[in-house]
């Protein structure tokens, strides 16, 4: 399940993200579960490429997730029985067909990575530019997994987590491709017949969104090391590190976690110059250790130049060889 990114069309739907975001792609992210395929199956289940069909050689089951682009749809191949998803556009028209051909583009570019979820093929609805995408079938999103089990991950689960989405992330990089879209509903955990994320967004998700970001400038791979430390921190607190629904109020929820950088110091928000960083509050050392933190703070620095790429963060000392 992947979106293309796109830009909020008035500054109500995102605030300074209302610019121009780049060129980025947010395509779902996969960590292995016990049954999940070998990576080495994944790649070669795929060598056959995208190819043009009808959608009407499926069975639509039920929706299985909804969003601001469009929906997913379970399915089934009325001919072979595979179960897949299927990727709908809101729009029916050339323009949700352009996106729909450029985010398959896309994922067609990302094909062999046992990180990204699988294109099977474009099929076509009753008109022309009745486009959808047949994407394979995994299971349920880090978003569901953490809601359902009511618990926080423990240190050495969250460590065995971060170290694929750390690697799936790094290999995208390497390929010029930046998620913009990180998060845990954009994150599928590979168990067999489980339901796929039920959310997805197209514009970045407040909770997750790296503070360049909120504050229009440049961005790039580091905001999804921005993303992924939030995810981190709410594997092993099982709580969302900035629960705020609003983009201002995430600034200031960053701020008032962090303290306040040099950059900010002078912005009237209504916090205190020279405020401390929380974080370690927020994250106490009985849920992570401070070889964890250590990685934490990297991935949640404010500078997108001081915060660690993907590669340098699985040289740390976190992801030592050990017996767990």
């Amino acid at each position: 399940m992947a979106v293309v990114q796109r830009s909020p069309s008035s500054l109500a739907e995102g605030g300074c993200l209302a610019a121009e975001r780049r060129r980025c792609v947010a395509a779902t992210m996969l960590i292995a579960g016990e049954d999940a395929p070998a990576p080495t199956d994944r790649r070669r289940r795929n060598d056959d490429g995208a190819r043009i069909g009808s959608v009407e050689s499926y069975r639509r089951l039920r929706k299985i997730g909804e969003g601001a682009f469009g929906a997913v749809s379970k399915a089934r191949h009325v001919g072979t029985g595979e179960v897949v998803a299927i990727k709908s556009s809101r729009d029916s028209g050339s323009g949700g067909a352009a996106l729909l051909l450029r985010e398959a583009a896309l994922l067609a570019a990302c094909r062999g990575n046992p990180a990204v979820v699988r294109l099977l093929k474009v099929v076509r609805g009753s008109g022309m530019d009745d486009l959808h995408l047949v994407l394979e079938y995994v299971g349920p999103s880090l978003h569901d997994v953490i809601r359902r089990r009511g618990i926080p991950f423990t240190e050495s689960e969250a460590r065995r987590a971060m170290a694929q989405l750390l690697a799936g992330v790094g290999s995208k990089h390497a390929d010029g491709i930046v998620h913009c879209d990180l998060k845990p509903g954009n994150v599928l955990v590979g168990e067999h017949d489980r339901p796929p994320p039920d959310e997805q967004q197209v514009d970045g998700t407040v909770g997750y969104i790296a503070p360049e970001v909120l504050l229009c400038e440049d961005c790039g791979a580091p905001v999804d090391m921005w993303a992924l430390g939030c995810i981190m921190a709410e594997l092993v607190t099982g709580q969302s590190l900035f629960p705020e629904e609003d983009l201002c109020q995430q600034l200031i929820g960053i701020i008032d976690l962090l303290g306040i950088p040099d950059d900010v110091s002078l912005m009237p928000l209504g916090i205190d110059a020279g405020s401390p960083s929380k974080l370690r509050e927020k994250v106490p050392e009985e849920r992570l250790s401070p070889a964890g933190f250590d990685v934490l703070r990297g991935l949640l620095q404010y500078d997108p130049k001081d915060r660690l790429t993907a590669a340098a963060a699985l040289r740390m000392p976190w992801f030592a060889p050990m017996d767990d």
